[in-house]
């Protein structure tokens, strides 16, 4: 496990500041996905099923493949997809260390808008785990499958810390010699939404709310999902495994080795074919590595993405809209904003990188130093007791380190981590800002409504009025830099720089 991970835990410390800090921060990729679709609350709701639908049928569709290579599949895997499924067992090993940290996963990500330093976190070499497949000594389960199990117990160790900790209240100027925040130039990115952005939007909307049409006559497209029967011979017998009835193969996603989907494209629906394919050398199964053999496959039926007609809008919609015009236009308007937002939280990132280049940190606060290890070490405590293991032993089990490794590296994450939080409250501090019960109320019912919650009260509960308090003092605090800084329009920034070149070119 990488440091980064230590630092998702410190960022559920301050997440409602660094994510809300610039409202374009809180998710802005994820703001440009869903903007399109807020036009009502029971379209989100099909998206979300059809999301965890497709995902559970691609899951299934997998296992089913996968089972193979342990030669133990019935007759209704298929041998032919272990391929895909090796890749599969690898995703779900690394999805299940991400659930670790689920929850300060969705904030860390947020983090990006106040803290341009996340980046070189990803590229850090230093590790609390070699091995990020270790397992937990003494538990019966691996640390990835742990994960999965505990990501509820997370939760509940990230709201017990919350509550038993509070975020220090300390003077950053004392801590903190800040150089020019004021009057410093940034670039502001051009706003260009396309035709094809805009009909990519309307076809992935329209797949994830399962908008299909079934297909019975015709031939097989790329991009159907065809329900088909096939029977794979080597040497003219069934092989194990090679067997399946009324399977949904999804043409063009690849599951099936090289050569399967491909040839049934332009296959009349209903009509049976065979096809002659080549396993892979390098193939899982050594009885079938580099083998020729013949799968004869029948299309039952296909389903095919619905066309983008005024009746499928307004079923998409849910009455909202009923031409396909109409949903462009308010497509094209909401990416635009979406955009804009992500380019306002990418200048402020920017400023405050600069900030921190101009400005010197003479002494770490302490303060802010001893919460942080306090949180991280409270945190993994919380673990260690879900598994019934000392704290000592959890993490030499876990991340392979000792208690005086863990208190030094979790300092490391400290610094690295809050070093925007100090630069910000310093910025604070001199402009002689305040947090008005108003603005409490304002900003505190903005940040509830983007975690879930129906009230400021209900936010407090969970993460404390502090951490609250914090993500208004770092909001404006980045407002207040981009207030104050030189904007330039990117197609200005680019015509100064060309001329720039032109002159250098005459001289």
């Amino acid at each position: 496990m990488k440091r980064k991970n230590m630092m998702a835990v410190l960022a559920c410390t301050v997440c409602l500041a660094v994510s809300s800090a610039a409202l374009a921060g809180c998710g802005a990729e994820e703001t440009t996905e869903t903007a399109a679709t807020e036009e009502s609350d029971s379209q989100e709701e099909e998206t979300t099923e059809e999301e965890t639908s497709e995902a559970e049928e691609e899951e299934a569709a997998e296992d089913t493949e996968s089972s193979d290579e342990d030669e133990t599949a019935s007759d209704d895997e298929a041998e032919v997809s272990d391929e895909a499924a090796e890749i599969s067992d690898e995703d779900e090993t690394a999805s299940d260390e991400d659930v670790e940290v689920s929850d300060e996963e969705e904030m860390a990500s947020d983090d990006n808008a106040a803290a341009s330093d996340e980046e070189e976190m990803d590229s850090d070499e230093e590790e609390i785990a070699p091995d990020e497949e270790e397992t937990v000594s003494d538990a019966d389960a691996t640390a990835s499958d742990a994960d999965a199990t505990a990501s509820d117990a997370d939760a509940t160790a990230s709201d017990a810390d919350a509550e038993s900790l509070t975020y220090p209240d300390y003077t950053a100027l004392a801590y903190v010699e800040l150089g020019q925040y004021k009057g410093l130039t940034v670039t502001r990115p051009a706003v260009e939404i396309t035709e094809e952005e805009v009909e990519e939007t309307i076809l992935s909307y329209i797949e994830s709310a399962e908008l299909y049409d079934t297909i019975t006559e015709g031939t097989v497209q790329d991009g159907d999902i065809a329900n088909i029967d096939y029977e794979g011979k080597l040497d003219g017998e069934a092989f194990d495994g090679g067997t399946a009835e009324g399977y949904d193969l999804e043409i063009g996603s690849g599951t099936f080795i090289d050569g399967f989907e491909d040839g049934l494209i332009g296959v009349e629906i209903g009509d049976t074919v065979d096809l002659d394919l080549t396993f892979p050398e390098d193939y899982s199964s050594e009885d079938l590595a580099g083998q020729d053999v013949v799968f004869t496959v029948t299309v039952n039926e296909v389903s095919r993405l619905q066309e983008v007609t005024d009746e499928t809008i307004e079923t998409l919609t849910d009455g909202e809209y009923t031409d396909v015009e109409s949903y462009r236009d308010y497509l094209y308007v909401a990416l635009a904003e979406a955009e804009e937002a992500s380019n306002e939280s990418t200048m402020k990132s920017e400023l405050l990188a600069q900030v921190e280049e101009n400005s010197e940190v003479i002494e770490f606060p302490p303060e802010v130093l001893d919460y942080g290890v306090s949180y991280m070490r409270a945190y993994y405590e919380e673990y260690a007791a879900y598994y019934s293991m000392e704290f000592e032993d959890f993490i030499s089990g876990y991340f392979g380190i000792t208690e005086e490794e863990f208190t030094e590296q979790a300092e490391a994450s400290v610094k690295e981590g809050y070093l925007s939080e100090v630069i910000l409250r310093a910025i604070f501090e001199s402009e002689e800002m305040e947090i008005s019960d108003e603005e409490y109320e304002s900003y505190g019912l903005k940040y509830a409504e983007y975690y879930g919650y129906d009230t400021v009260e209900e936010l407090a509960q969970v993460y404390g009025e502090d951490i609250i308090r914090l993500s208004i003092m770092q909001e404006k605090s980045l407002d207040f830099l981009l207030d104050n800084a030189v904007i330039v329009d990117e197609a200005e920034a680019t015509a100064s720089d060309a001329d720039a070149t032109m002159d250098d070119a005459d001289e």
